[in-house]
């Protein structure tokens, strides 16, 4: 008989695992609630620290290891009742706690987490010598939260080099090949998918192209709402292994109760 596939095994490359990004019990519920016994669209959840953060009233960079694992705490539960795994956002690790940062997810439930290579102290401005850690830093960091991780968990290693000046405004060779490199690197450190967000610009179709070619296919890349974005189907067109969508379903979320207030203020009804 086979095992159950691990949280890692699910990350393909051309067959993406998409993943939904919760941030309370309500949000986890309503995604889980796709699947039914005919079918079981929601094959993994993850969280989203942006949202965390903001339900509590907070910035992203505010929010505190504790508060994070608090909130993993409440959801690991239930998605391990439906029998989906949970990753957590761990951001960039909370510095020299990514031991016990890792550690603790683990013992909480995460099956996986996402860690960036951007410096929270900077504040995630400058280029890259000042904005992320440097390339020997971030993989000995990567190495050690695997060796706190359990067999199957999956690290999405976020490279925040799109993010960055001038690679922001439009792109650049330099930029790729940064990106190629902290890629290469991240996966040689036991990462199983390298997550590479474009901040407000998103990623472009070429860079997709290239990303994937010169890692195998194991990416992962964030879909938005905004005009012209990849859909999930188109990303795994282009051959990635992962498609999550950060905090775009709580701001979706928000939106829609923004607008039902707003109708039913104007005299009118929750739906339109």
């Amino acid at each position: 008989m086979s095992s159950k596939p691990t949280f890692k095994d699910l990350h393909q490359p051309s067959n993406p695992l998409i993943i939904p990004n919760v941030w309370d019990r309500s949000s986890l519920r309503a995604v889980l609630s796709l699947n039914t016994p005919e079918s079981t669209p929601v094959r993994a959840v993850a969280t989203a620290s942006w949202a965390v953060a903001d339900t509590l009233g907070i910035k992203d960079e505010e929010l505190s290891l504790e508060q994070n694992l608090s909130r993993l705490a409440e959801l690991a539960p239930i998605a391990r009742e439906a029998g989906i795994p949970i990753s957590v956002d761990l951001q960039d690790g909370y510095g020299d706690r990514i031991r016990e940062a890792v550690a603790s997810a683990a013992a909480a439930g995460a099956e996986g987490a996402n860690i960036e290579d951007s410096r929270p102290e900077a504040g995630y401005k400058g280029g890259v010598d000042a904005a992320l850690y440097p390339l020997s830093e971030q993989v000995e960091r990567l190495r050690t939260a695997l060796e706190v991780a359990p067999a199957g968990f999956a690290v999405n290693a976020r490279c925040d080099v799109f993010r960055l000046e001038p690679a922001a405004a439009n792109g650049d060779e330099e930029a790729m090949a940064e990106a190629v490199r902290r890629g290469k690197a991240y996966l040689d450190a036991g990462a199983t998918t390298v997550f590479y967000w474009g901040g407000g610009r998103g990623l472009r179709t070429g860079e997709v192209e290239r990303l994937v070619a010169e890692l195998g296919g194991r990416v992962a890349v964030k879909t938005a709402a905004s005009e012209g974005a990849l859909t999930a189907r188109e990303l795994g067109g282009l051959g990635v292994a992962r498609v999550s969508v950060g905090p775009g379903l709580y701001l979706v979320a928000m939106k829609a109760v923004r607008e039902a207030a707003e109708r039913l203020l104007s005299g009118g009804k929750l739906e339109g």
